[in-house]
């Protein structure tokens, strides 16, 4: 009787397969977050078509303020720690931090508008114009994304084992 050697190589064969590239909800909801804060740029905050490039970023804390950066100057920056945060694997925190810029530099856009229609018996709802709603929203949204989780599932192989002919 024969004694029958091992053969080296494996009498099957392996075909591995990984699962697609998976959107959580945070990185859908931070993407929706990034895009209103960069449109909101582009669109009027005040009645008048004054946009955010025509307000001094000093306005935010004095209402007198005539000075040259623009309110852009903090805009920019929290646009594109929103859209860091949106395609890094963990930037649940940049979209939070970003998110709460925002809504910090529209809130106090508002408070400061505000007192100033206060003071000439203006309408406040009147003088806000869609720049400042898109921001706001695209301020709570990031916010939000930043409370969801962005860890994509670990990726899941399938191994195929195909016996050999």
């Amino acid at each position: 009787m024969a004694i029958r050697e091992r053969s080296a190589t494996p009498m099957y064969t392996e075909r591995r397969r990984t699962a697609p590239w998976i959107f959580t909800p945070g990185m859908v909801l931070g993407a929706l977050s990034s895009a209103a804060v960069i449109v909101s740029m582009f669109l009027s905050w005040r009645s008048g078509s004054v946009h955010p490039s025509d307000v001094p970023a000093s306005f935010l804390w004095d209402r007198n303020a005539t000075s040259d950066p623009s309110l852009l100057i903090f805009l920019i920056p929290l646009a594109v720690v929103l859209v860091i945060g949106t395609f890094m694997p963990m930037g649940s925190v940049l979209r939070l931090l970003g998110g709460l810029g925002v809504m910090v530099v529209a809130g106090l856009f508002a408070y400061q508008l505000h007192k100033i229609t206060n003071d000439t018996n203006a309408s406040f709802g009147d003088a806000l114009d869609t720049g400042w709603y898109v921001a706001a929203i695209g301020g709570i949204l990031g916010f939000i994304s930043g409370l969801l989780p962005s860890v994509r599932p670990g990726r899941r192989e399938a191994v195929d084992r195909v016996d050999a002919v």
